[in-house]
């Protein structure tokens, strides 16, 4: 029986050291090899040659984040992995969209969609990190306030699409305008779903346009992001990734992500309003952090109201059935066939290549 790579899982530890473990159909050798990049894996020279256990921790790399590739010696597919969250100084939730499996067995294409908080505090370590990434446009959700108020750090080479998404949840004081007309207790527990259904209705051209900007030349590899990169960017996320066809529970998984990656930072200048309106942290992050209903319940919304997430795109967000399979087609690595040997998940599909050789004027389009 030959050896076939089910899942990875890469993790930093507090000495900066990589543990990678992976679940394997088979017992055979495996081959690990890192780059910093997908497309930079060194295959020729693996780091490790693992036989007889499904873990490794990789000491003494290079700075910065990796990419893992595990290989079973007798040649079947390669899978990819790395870490999820970008260590970055500067922005505590940039991550990556990649790895996560779809309902046929796929599983979505590393380095390629990243999702962000606010991008203006960035060091130059951070920035040194991100130019790893090959960015090709930061698809910008905050309000034109917002974006005066906290320009983007990133380098003009990045282009943006600004796409000012509204809602209560955007505003630049979003606490004082919750509580002016009441007490804080006075918020409903379904605050932030209320908030998302109005995003999605009044906002669904901007979510739409982002979608359509991951297909036009040069738009990958994008970062989206917001402020906290939880609300707006949340949404976007799970309107691609759902369409891409992750499994919801995934969905879910990753938009409450965002509450374990609220900085120390951000929360220090939080606490005193939030102690000004009588809201405590508990109270704060069940209501307005990144509860699993809220998100549960708008995309259960939008299937009551347009049957599937794709029709919602299609009907309200003008997103082309032909722009969701070539979504589908660049972010999806489909599940290797029985029998099919190489490096199959990290080559860059065949519509990727055709579209980086556009032309980078297109992103006049997305403003």
């Amino acid at each position: 029986m030959r050896t076939v790579v089910l899942t990875v899982e890469v993790v930093r530890d507090g000495t900066g050291v990589l543990d990678v473990s992976w679940e394997l159909a088979g017992d055979g050798p495996v081959d690990v090899a890192v780059g910093p990049t997908p497309g930079t894996i060194d295959h020729d020279h693996p780091v490790a040659r693992v036989d007889g256990a499904t873990r490794v921790s990789l000491p003494g790399l290079a700075p910065g984040r990796h990419y893992v590739s595990v290989a079973p010696v007798d040649g079947e597919a390669a899978m990819l992995a790395a870490e999820r969250v970008m260590p970055l100084e500067g922005a505590s939730n940039f991550r990556d969209l990649g790895g996560y499996r779809t309902k046929d067995g796929g599983r979505t294409r590393w380095g390629l969609v990243f999702r962000a908080d606010a991008l203006d505090r960035l060091t130059a370590d951070d920035l040194a990190a991100i130019d790893r990434l090959n960015l090709q446009v930061a698809f910008d959700l905050r309000t034109d306030g917002e974006r005066t108020k906290a320009p983007s750090a990133l380098p003009a080479s990045v282009r943006r699409g600004t796409f000012a998404i509204g809602g209560e949840a955007a505003r630049a004081t979003p606490l004082a305008e919750l509580f002016h007309r009441g007490p804080a207790d006075s918020v409903p527990d379904d605050f932030l779903h209320r908030v998302y259904l109005d995003m999605v209705e009044q906002d669904a051209a901007a979510f739409g346009q982002v979608l359509n900007g991951l297909t036009a030349p040069h738009g990958l590899p994008s970062v989206i992001h917001c402020t906290a990169g939880k609300d707006r960017t949340g949404l976007a996320a799970a309107l691609l990734l759902s369409v891409l066809g992750v499994g919801e529970a995934t969905v879910l998984d990753d938009y409450t992500l965002s509450r374990l990656l609220v900085s120390e930072h951000r929360m220090a200048r939080l606490r005193p309003r939030l102690a000004g309106l009588g809201l405590d942290e508990e109270r704060y992050h069940a209501v307005f952090g990144a509860p699993r209903h809220a998100m549960a319940s708008t995309l259960d919304t939008l299937r009551g109201r347009y049957g599937t997430v794709e029709d919602y795109l299609i009907g309200r967000a003008n997103v082309t059935p032909a722009t969701i399979e070539a979504l589908r087609a660049r972010l999806v690595a489909p599940a290797p066939a029985a029998g099919v040997r190489g490096r199959g998940e990290l080559a860059a599909p065949a519509p990727l290549r055709q579209a980086e050789s556009g032309t980078a004027g297109d992103a006049q389009s997305m403003r």
